[in-house]
């Protein structure tokens, strides 16, 4: 025979645990920011001389030395590069988003020089090393430094926080088999 009866649970005690990101300051976080700034500030300059900036640079550029295209301009890959860097930066473990960004600044500078050096081979006595400008220059170092601060701890870090909570769970009722 079986009968149910109310008993008393009395007070329990109850544990929340809750995990959140909280930003600090880390050398990847400042490397990150430099290499974004630098890449930005790089866009706005001259690559080449006399007075050649990106914006003014066609994207084919990059594969063909010889290309008559003026649009688009090697803007349409560096803006995505430096989001990527800015993301990489702002986000917790998002180390990835740093260098893939730092990685695609390279590559773009690395096909302007070897294009620029393929089209001044054509001119005797003109040498590349001549004819780069700073812009070109500030976007090498921020793309290298972007690809640094990939490999170095964000600053980004896990709090953990912890509750105790007192629940009362008198009146609950139980069912229990009678022996």
């Amino acid at each position: 025979m079986a009968s149910t009866q109310q008993i008393p649970a009395g007070r329990r005690n109850r544990r929340i645990e809750r995990d959140s990101w909280v930003p600090t300051l880390g050398p990847g976080m400042v490397l990150g920011a430099i290499g974004t700034i630098g890449l930005v500030i790089s866009m706005l300059m001259s690559w080449r001389t006399p007075d050649v900036h990106p914006s003014g640079v066609p994207l084919a550029f990059l594969f063909d030395h010889g290309t008559t295209a003026h649009d688009p301009s090697i803007l349409l890959v560096l803006i995505p590069m430096a989001v990527l860097l800015a993301v990489g930066t702002a986000m917790p473990r998002a180390s990835a988003a740093r260098i893939v960004g730092s990685l695609g600044a390279i590559v773009v500078v690395v096909l302007f020089v070897i294009q620029l050096n393929s089209q001044l081979d054509a001119i005797p006595g003109a040498n590349v090393g001549d004819v780069l400008d700073t812009g070109f220059y500030v976007a090498a170092i921020a793309g290298l430094v972007g690809f640094v601060s990939g490999f170095l701890p964000s600053g980004w870090a896990q709090r953990r926080s912890t509750q105790t909570e007192t629940v009362d769970d008198r009146g609950v009722n139980f069912d229990q088999p009678r022996v």
